[in-house]
């Protein structure tokens, strides 16, 4: 029996898909069904050239035994590269050897060896295009930093070369994002890593597509164009070391360097008095990236206290003052045609106070498609408003958005943010939700929010207070009711704590409104 519904959801979200990505899944998809259905074995090049080069120094290294991997708060010992026990995002860290020079160099040149001897058919999570791009770097590197003896050496720089080989032939179109930006590094480093035509082909398309993706990826304010905080992380870390592996062996263009460092401008401003990374959409506060780190960390210098409007391309809001550090998101879930990290989140907020966490995003717990995966991309999981208890934009599976919620008519003035979305008015009856944030500095935060229409509907304002937040009830003033429930937190995947949520509900004939004060002092 046909699921309407699911139909219904699945004709939404690929209408958002442009028709260059669809002939790109098409293309991918047939390539993987051909190479199982010949059964294709690996086979690497019986002779490479490497190119002489300056290797890129790599930072403060992590000891690590080669035995036991933790990815995602999970811990296993001795995995196999197919790991049954394990999700496909945890297999993927694997493959990826992101902790490579971490390794003692016995240790990685056991598990290379044991890689590819074991990983020869070329599918599975070994030859997804992502993971074999972060692989292809980071054995790179390995190859740079570690004295292998010559037959070691000269098998894994063939290796390295056959991968990019296969991924040249599978970049990923078809996603595009960060993914895309991931292949576009690793074209860029064998392209500069390797001697021969081939090699110079990766390096000139490479260089071609990462101008091309740097234009739409990287928004006027420095935002990555997911707008996710933790990706803007990873996307910042990868085209720096791009820009810095250029520059000690080619050229690094203006408008890359320029880019780097709109990125991390936007970092500084999004970051909290305690170095803490806002956890919108999917975000995480563990955002790997290697053996280390990418953070702002905390501050040292005096604190800026005038509000920002980042700009109306990354849709991010900052109200700062000597107590409060506020950012708000009033911007649009996601770029059209990649909802995959997107929550229905619009006009959600995080709130820190005298340095600590108060009010904060629920996070992300995982990727997998379920129960939890829905609550926490739910509008309930955020500080915002639900009308009748429905998503304002519909995600829907581990990556999908249907319809969307979209911003309209917002508005800064230094003191007052405004704006209006239209993700409720596909319900019967149709509403606007218009919130108004209003800063008194060192005094209050006032959130207005106007719910707009005719009919009889129901809202419900969440506020999700941190964990460990010490919450005194003489900060919020409101005329509503406040209802306490319980709510998660995931500020790492695979971890989750319980919260307590203030929820202030409204049932009535439209247009009425719910508003709340929190005092700073």
């Amino acid at each position: 029996m046909i699921d309407l519904r699911r139909l219904r959801l699945l004709i939404d979200t690929a209408r958002q898909v442009t028709p260059a990505q669809r002939a790109a899944r098409v293309r991918l998809r047939t390539a993987l069904a051909l190479r199982r259905l010949r059964r294709a074995r690996f086979a690497p090049p019986s002779e490479v050239r490497i190119a002489p080069h300056a290797p890129i120094e790599v930072g403060e290294r992590e000891a690590h035994d080669g035995v036991t991997f933790r990815f995602l708060s999970q811990e296993i010992r001795n995995p196999s590269w197919n790991e049954p026990r394990a999700s496909q995002l945890w297999r993927y860290h694997l493959h990826y050897f992101d902790y490579a020079t971490d390794l003692e160099p016995a240790v990685f040149e056991r598990l290379a060896r044991s890689w590819m001897r074991e990983n020869t058919r070329m599918w599975g999570d070994a030859w997804h295009p992502y993971p074999v791009s972060l692989r292809i770097v980071n054995w790179c590197r390995a190859l740079d930093l570690f004295s292998f003896d010559a037959a070691f050496a000269g098998q894994l720089a063939r290796s390295i070369y056959g991968q990019t080989c296969f991924l040249f032939a599978n970049l990923e179109h078809d996603v595009r994002g960060n993914h895309l930006l991931k292949n576009i590094r690793a074209l860029i480093w064998s392209g500069v890593m390797f001697e021969g035509d081939e090699a110079r082909r990766w390096l000139e398309e490479g260089m071609r597509l990462l101008r091309i993706e740097v234009d739409e990826q990287v928004l006027a304010d420095g935002c990555h164009f997911e707008r996710v905080p933790s990706y803007h992380v990873l996307v910042l870390r990868d085209l720096s070391e791009t820009a810095e592996w250029l520059r000690l062996n080619r050229t690094c263009p203006e408008w890359l360097d320029d880019a780097v460092a709109r990125m991390k401008q936007f970092l500084e401003a999004i970051t909290g008095p305690d170095g803490r990374l806002p956890l919108f959409k999917d975000s995480t506060l563990d955002t790997a990236v290697g053996s280390g780190q990418w953070a702002v960390g905390r501050r040292t210098e005096p604190l800026p206290t005038a509000n920002r409007q980042l700009s109306t391309s990354s849709g991010y809001f900052v109200f700062r003052d000597n107590h409060a550090f506020l950012i708000a998101d009033f911007g649009v879930p996601c770029p059209s045609y990649l909802p995959a990290h997107a929550h229905a989140d619009m006009f959600s907020y995080e709130l820190t106070v005298d340095g600590a966490p108060l009010i904060v995003d629920s996070g992300v717990y995982e990727y997998t498609a379920g129960e939890w995966r829905d609550w926490f991309r739910s509008t309930r999981a955020h500080n915002t408003v639900e009308i009748a208890g429905q998503n304002q934009s519909e995600v829907w599976g581990s990556f999908r958005v249907a319809r969307r919620a979209m911003p309209r008519n917002v508005r800064f003035d230094g003191t007052t943010l405004t704006g209006e979305h239209d993700g409720y008015r596909r319900l019967d009856p149709p509403a606007i939700h218009k919130r108004t944030i209003t800063h008194v500095p060192d005094t209050s935060l006032t959130i207005t929010d106007e719910i707009l229409g005719s009919g009889v509907t129901e809202a419900k304002s969440y506020i999700h207070l941190h964990p460990d937040a010490q919450w005194e009830p003489w900060r919020l003033v409101t005329e509503h009711e406040v209802e306490e429930t319980e709510g998660w937190y995931s500020e790492r995947f695979g971890e989750k704590r319980r919260n307590h949520v203030l929820v202030l509900r409204h049932k009535g004939a439209m247009p009425f409104r719910i508003t709340y004060t929190i005092r700073l002092t």
